[in-house]
């Protein structure tokens, strides 16, 4: 089973970056495990890295060629969305478009969710935001390609309730071959 790890980073809060990477190389081991033919890909290693290796003026092009070839050669994408991305948006609609599953989480840190408010339309009709419970935004939430949706509550607690989702979508494989 081929996995991507898809994440937002460019918006996370520097207070919270090095934990944030930290979980995602964490969650990329723990997926990866001792589990014999099974692959996880993310940006954290298997792109940004070699970006910054190629001329400025080629680097967004090149990111979003390179992402979305994993995206597309994935058979699961797991989706960190604790911080508004539209990379990651990005990426969700990709898998969105190939059928791909995809287990979503998050995490409250605090600071990241967004507060309730209300607005006027021209008709003069006031109504409220949708946010949901505002972590992650409806319409992502409404991909109907999501298996599952994980909010946790620490590095531990994400590891273990990804890997359980993982391991419950993997098709066991056969006896003999």
């Amino acid at each position: 089973m081929e996995i991507y790890i898809a994440c937002g980073l460019s918006h996370v809060p520097r207070s919270l970056f090095d934990d944030y990477v930290a979980f995602i190389h964490d969650l990329a081991r723990s997926l990866q495990g001792e589990r014999e033919g099974r692959s996880v890909k993310y940006a954290l290693v298997d792109s940004d890295p070699q970006l910054a290796k190629k001329p400025e003026v080629e680097r967004a092009r090149l990111c979003y060629l390179w992402d979305r070839e994993m995206v597309e050669s994935c058979d699961l994408l797991v989706a960190e969305a604790s911080f508004p991305s539209t990379g990651l948006g990005v990426e969700l609609q990709i898998a969105a478009a190939n059928e791909t599953p995809i287990i979503l989480c998050f995490r409250d840190f605090g600071t990241n969710q967004a507060s309730p408010v209300e607005y006027q339309n021209p008709d003069c009709s006031r109504h409220q935001l949708q946010l949901g419970r505002g972590y992650v935004s409806i319409m992502a939430l409404g991909i109907p390609s999501i298996f599952r949706v994980v909010e946790y509550s620490s590095v531990d607690d994400g590891c273990r309730q990804v890997k359980e989702s993982v391991d419950l979508l993997e098709k066991p494989r056969s006896v003999g071959g």
